[in-house]
C-alpha cells in the first residue's frame, strides 16, 4: 500500500513541476514583431504574421508553405486595435490561458500579447489587471489582461504551488470555446393536436 502511495506522490509533484515551469518560446514569442515584411518572399502579402514555435521565429504564409515548417507548432497573429493578437483557441494548446482577459475581434476571441492602450484614468483598481492597471472589462473573471502580464506575474510569485500557472494543467485537451457555447433552440416540438 505504501508503493502505490509513493507512486502517487511522485506522479502529483512531477505535475505541480510541470505546471510551474514556463516554456522557454514564451518570452521570444512576446518581444518579437510582427507585420513586418517578409524579406525572403518580395511578393504582395507577405507580412510576417505567423510564428512557429519549434524554431522560434516569426514567418510570412509563403514561409509556411515550404517543407520546412510541415510538422512545426505554428500560431497565427492577428492585429486588435493596432496591437498584436493571438487566438485563444490555438493560444490554449500550449499555455493554461486561465485569468487571461479574451477579447472579440472578427468574432473570434482572442488574447493580446501585449496591454493594450489604457482606456482613460483608473479609478478602481480592483477592477483592472495586476501587473499593468489598465481597466478589465470582467474583473471578477480575469485578473490580466494579456499574456505579457500574465508572465511577468509568474515570474513575480512566491511559491511554486501558489497560482497563476503557465504550462497546461493536465494532458487532456482544454474545452473548446464551441463547447462552453449554448445552442440557440433545443430539440423542435410539435404543437399539441386540438
Amino acid at each position: 500500500m505504501s508503493d502505490s502511495s509513493n507512486f502517487v506522490s511522485q506522479v502529483e509533484e512531477e505535475v505541480i513541476e510541470k505546471r510551474n515551469e514556463k516554456p522557454e518560446w514564451v518570452e521570444a514569442f512576446l518581444q518579437r514583431t510582427f507585420f513586418d515584411g517578409c524579406t525572403l518572399h518580395p511578393i504582395r502579402r507577405n507580412e510576417k504574421n505567423r510564428y512557429c514555435i519549434n524554431c522560434d521565429s516569426s514567418a510570412c504564409q509563403y514561409c509556411l508553405s515550404s517543407t520546412t515548417h510541415r510538422h512545426h507548432k505554428i500560431l497565427k497573429i492577428y492585429r486588435h486595435v493596432y496591437k498584436d493578437v493571438v487566438s485563444l483557441v490555438a493560444m490554449e494548446k500550449y499555455i493554461d490561458c486561465a485569468d487571461i482577459q479574451p477579447y472579440k475581434c472578427n468574432k473570434r476571441l482572442v488574447m493580446a500579447l501585449n496591454p493594450l492602450p489604457h482606456c482613460g484614468p483608473i479609478l478602481n483598481t480592483e477592477t483592472s489587471c495586476d501587473i499593468c492597471k489598465r481597466r478589465l472589462a470582467e474583473p471578477d473573471l480575469y485578473r490580466y489582461c494579456s499574456i505579457s502580464c500574465k508572465v511577468i506575474a509568474f515570474e513575480r510569485k512566491s511559491s511554486a504551488l501558489a497560482p497563476p500557472f503557465l504550462s497546461i494543467r493536465s494532458p487532456k485537451k482544454a474545452l473548446k470555446v464551441e463547447q462552453l457555447k449554448h445552442k440557440r433552440k433545443g430539440k423542435p416540438q410539435r404543437a399539441p393536436f386540438f
